[in-house]
């Protein structure tokens, strides 16, 4: 008998054998990226103001930092306040303040939900508008204030005597404790006691605080801002762009924002720092009073020799980006990446895709690039799909757009880059520090790199309580170490002490000139509106 074709047989059988044993470990990756993905929240909280001194934990970190203005902040993120210090939140139409000596915290922040803790202290709440998906919630230890309608509220908070008091100068508030509930209607006030049975006093609002005052005052800034009538009210930060720059219209582009008084050498993303802030990673804060809206959403264009800032389209809810730039050369990327070698970066122009390097959803993709610039579908999808996305990218190949640094050798994934100017004024905030630097091709050694200091990943969240559940107490938030806080930085060219506390929005520029925008052209549509 011929033994060939058993054989054959044989060894076809143990080619099959062997080719399904090679495919294992593709099948196990592709069942890995088939794994659901939970795309980061489309809208952060903005730390938009601070006076004295501000303690800042981030989620899942127990010490306590020194607060930095423009700092995204998400669920699981902690602030203190001190005797002597206020700070000021934005979060999309909702602004809050919050008054000396209050613990504050968000225990959720996502696209529909604002969940926060205030244990200590008082908070002033102003909602602009609140859709019918929209739930804002502020737990005490003492109670639940669900808000109920767009208004103006106040949130005080006595731990002494197990009190909290509940002000609506305008809209309606339900507070909820044990298995009671209670409405605050508009100049309504509560007086909320008890911890297993809340006993409330409702009647006439009180005068105004002096904290009640000066929140109203910074509020009024909103009402007036030119801004409003070319960016969404949605866009964190619209407001400080009034006296920081101009508007002007350009056929290709619509209206487009101006800054002044910038650095010969300025470019976007060149002036401020990197940190490490999950579930996004790689986050930018600029240096600049006014340098959040235009560095977290819309794009940058550099047009006759002058940065402008082209904002999104305003129809669209705008949805929040950790930093719109494109990455040359070696990539940041997550846990190593390319940590310790150089890195060059450059902001996106107008119609370019935004690729986001955490973890998303094709529907994520579509939404972050279609409500900050103009763009079609196909054109996201060939970034996706070809072999190098960046490299008709309209800044790339710029020397005075590219900025170039070295982020740090990361030992853990709670690591940070920072990036300063230079030369630098001494500063007693945060010492951490070397320059960024723009991108010479001549020269692809950075000139001034980056440091580290420590981030902080996003920790859990807790859903809002259903309104007749049983309270739980909001948990205590520990204090910051009772050590001299470091007092807050003068600003450069002033002749201010160091020593002494100044309000960060202080201002980076000279005293503006009034705003004159150009009339708005109804004839046409414009970028943002087609």
């Amino acid at each position: 008998m011929n033994p060939a074709p058993f054989l054959r047989q044989a060894a076809r059988r143990l080619a099959a054998v062997l080719a399904f044993a090679a495919v294992q470990p593709v099948i196990a990756e592709d069942a890995a990226l088939s794994e659901v993905v939970v795309d980061p929240p489309g809208r952060v909280a903005r730390l938009s103001y601070i006076e004295g001194a501000v303690s800042l934990a981030p989620s899942g970190a127990e010490e306590w930092t020194e607060a930095l203005l423009n700092r995204p902040l998400t669920s699981g993120d902690r602030l203190w306040l001190d005797e002597d210090a206020r700070a000021e939140l934005e979060v999309g139409s909702t602004t809050l303040h919050l008054d000396r000596e209050s613990a504050f915290g968000f225990v959720k922040l996502d696209d529909g939900v604002l969940l926060a803790n205030l244990t200590e202290g008082a908070a002033s709440i102003r909602v602009r508008s609140l859709g019918d998906q929209e739930a804002i919630q502020v737990e005490t230890p003492n109670a639940t204030v669900r808000i109920r309608r767009a208004g103006e509220y106040t949130v005080e908070v006595d731990t002494d005597i197990d009190r909290t008091i509940v002000r609506a100068r305008s809209g309606e508030a339900e507070v909820m404790g044990g298995s009671a509930s209670h409405l605050v209607r508009e100049n309504q006030e509560g007086v909320f006691t008890g911890l297993d049975e809340l006993r409330a006093q409702i009647g006439p609002s009180a005068p105004r605080t002096a904290f009640e005052t000066w929140a109203e005052d910074r509020a009024e800034r909103e009402d007036a801002s030119v801004s409003s009538r070319y960016v969404s009210r949605d866009v964190i930060g619209y407001e400080d762009l009034d006296d920081h720059g101009d508007w002007m219209y350009v056929s290709s582009y619509g209206y487009v924002w101006r800054p002044r008084y910038l650095a010969n050498d300025w470019a976007p993303y060149r002036f401020g720092r990197w940190l490490w802030i999950g579930p996004w990673g790689w986050t930018w804060v600029d240096d600049a009073r006014w340098g959040f809206a235009p560095f977290h959403y819309g794009r940058w264009v550099n047009l006759r020799n002058h940065w402008c800032w082209v904002p999104g389209p305003r129809d669209v809810r705008p949805v929040y980006a950790p930093a719109l730039v494109g990455w040359a050369g070696n990539l940041p990327g997550g846990v190593g990446g390319s940590a310790g070698r150089p890195v060059r970066w450059f902001p996106l122009a107008p119609h370019e895709v935004y690729l986001p390097s955490y973890k998303h959803t094709p529907r994520h993709a579509r939404r972050v690039n279609h409500s900050n610039t103009v763009i079609d579908d196909a054109t996201i999808t060939r970034a996706y799909t070809a072999r190098d996305p960046v490299r008709d990218y309209r800044h790339r190949a710029d020397g005075n757009a590219v900025t170039v640094g070295q982020l740090p050798v990361r030992e853990s994934d709670r690591e940070r880059a920072n990036v300063r100017r230079e030369p630098a004024p001494p500063r007693t905030d945060v010492q951490l520090g070397r320059d960024a630097t723009r991108y010479d091709a001549r020269d692809a050694t950075p000139r001034r790199r980056l440091a580290e200091h420590e981030p902080s990943a996003v920790g859990e969240t807790t859903a809002p309580r259903a309104a007749g559940e049983p309270v739980r107490p909001a948990p205590p938030m520990s204090r910051p170490p009772t050590a001299p806080a470091p007092a807050a930085p003068s600003r450069q060219g002033s002749s201010a002490p160091a020593s002494q506390s100044l309000p960060r929005e202080a201002g980076d520029a000279p005293p503006s000139r009034s705003l004159q925008p150009q009339p708005r052209d109804t004839s046409r549509a414009t970028y943002q509106q087609r």
